[in-house]
């Protein structure tokens, strides 16, 4: 009874969730992303489609993971924050991109978005409506304490919360604020998978002492994620620190305790 009631209370957040409006930031030059339909039953375990994910760590002097989501619906890049030959090369052997998605604005996940855009020209790029503003304010996307200012010329198309077809995959954009106002994480149930970005992390969660962070939207994230009931195998992939599962993080992460 238990868990047909989670069953239950989990088809009416994504009913909710598919209710919502995703405008497009009037900032951006492209169309919105397609909202997705909602599928029948998740798929633990399987899915229709095998797939990939890889991840690349950076080797030039700062700590940022880029995840490459590979198979016959499409090639996902989360987290432009470095774009070197390795990483260039994986991608040219998979075809190219059909999309890159940024979890929130911080310069480690921006910072060569430009380039991953120029080379990869019909991909489409998305980020949340929030921290759009951080794509051309150094403060905000915090290059200005470490020593440079980060101007990013790419306009991403941009989504709030909610759940969406983008780069041939079933996406629910679960905003999770605190780190950024803007900061999200990317849940693919079909593949069982999440991009947690410097939100849920194998330790702890992402500090809220940079500019739009707030320990009270970091609070309520937490509480938000504890009452989701994902699978316990589902995979984390996060901005930083490496990658886990679900049932892990729990046991790991002390801020989810």
């Amino acid at each position: 009874m238990k868990n047909m009631l989670k069953v239950i209370l989990i088809a009416v957040s994504f009913l909710c969730l598919s209710s919502c409006e995703n405008p497009l930031n009037k900032n951006s030059s492209n169309t919105p992303p397609v909202p997705a339909s909602q599928s029948g039953e998740q798929n633990n375990n399987k899915t229709s489609t095998e797939f990939t994910v890889k991840t690349f760590s950076s080797s030039e002097g700062f700590s940022c993971d880029v995840h490459v989501l590979s198979s016959e619906k499409g090639n996902i890049l989360i987290d432009p924050g470095f774009y070197d030959d390795k990483l260039a090369d994986y991608v040219e052997t998979i075809g190219g991109l059909d999309a890159s998605l940024v979890t929130h604005g911080h310069w480690d996940n921006l910072h060569e978005l430009d380039k991953v855009a120029k080379v990869n020209l019909e991909a489409e790029v998305f980020m949340n409506e929030l921290d759009f503003p951080f794509l051309r304010d150094p403060h905000l996307n915090c290059s200005d304490i470490n020593g440079f200012s980060l101007l990013v010329d790419t306009k991403p198309q941009t989504f709030t919360e909610g759940l969406y077809k983008i780069g041939g995959y079933d996406i629910e954009v679960i905003h999770t604020p605190g780190h950024t106002i803007g900061s999200s994480s990317l849940y693919l149930p079909e593949e069982n998978i999440m991009f947690s970005g410097d939100t849920f992390m194998i330790p702890f969660i992402g500090r809220a002492d940079h500019p739009t962070g707030n320990e009270e939207d970091r609070k309520t994230t937490i509480n938000k994620f504890k009452e989701r009931d994902f699978p316990d195998d589902m995979k984390i992939y996060p901005g930083h620190r490496g990658n886990t599962t679900y049932k892990k993080m729990l046991k790991t992460n002390i801020d989810l305790q």
